[in-house]
């Protein structure tokens, strides 16, 4: 059903282009018909700025799509595995989850070499230590300590 062209927003933006105008009886009043246009409009926030998508790349590990921002890029450089967290090495980037495991599936199927798109085996110390879990440094600092309370 068409809107009437009192409920039409305000600003030349969001109106709705009239395709035409109908009219089944010459004497009855006429709408105008709204294109699809209107749907533009619904993907518009309520801030008025249009809705970011995120790019969308595939883990050559396992082969899951992801957005990009969950994704580790990583490059060759000398026949080595280099990770760009940065994402601003130059040349061709494969994309991974920042996990141990899809590093390994990715190396078990050979998938780096395939997706840059280069010859031979690379080596993966560099990302497999970038990957690596952190752990953390066991000794306490003094501040620690002093904002325990005494439980006496």
């Amino acid at each position: 059903m068409p809107r009437p062209v009192s409920d039409w927003p305000s600003t030349p933006r969001q109106r709705p282009v009239v395709l035409a105008i109908r009219s089944s009886d010459p004497g009855r009043a006429t709408l105008p018909v709204a294109s699809s246009r209107d749907a533009a409009a619904a993907r518009v926030t309520p801030d008025r700025s249009p809705t970011a998508t995120s790019p969308v790349r595939t883990c050559v590990g396992c082969r899951s799509r992801s957005p990009a921002t969950g994704l580790l890029r990583v490059v060759e450089d000398a026949g080595s595995l280099v990770p760009d967290p940065r994402r601003r090495l130059p040349g061709r980037g494969a994309w991974l989850h920042p996990d141990p495991e899809c590093l390994r599936r990715a190396e078990r199927r050979g998938a780096f070499p395939r997706a840059l798109r280069v010859r031979g085996p690379l080596a993966g110390d560099a990302l497999r230590h970038y990957l690596e879990p952190t752990l953390k440094c066991e000794t306490v600092s003094h501040l620690d300590h002093e904002s325990q309370v005494d439980p006496s």
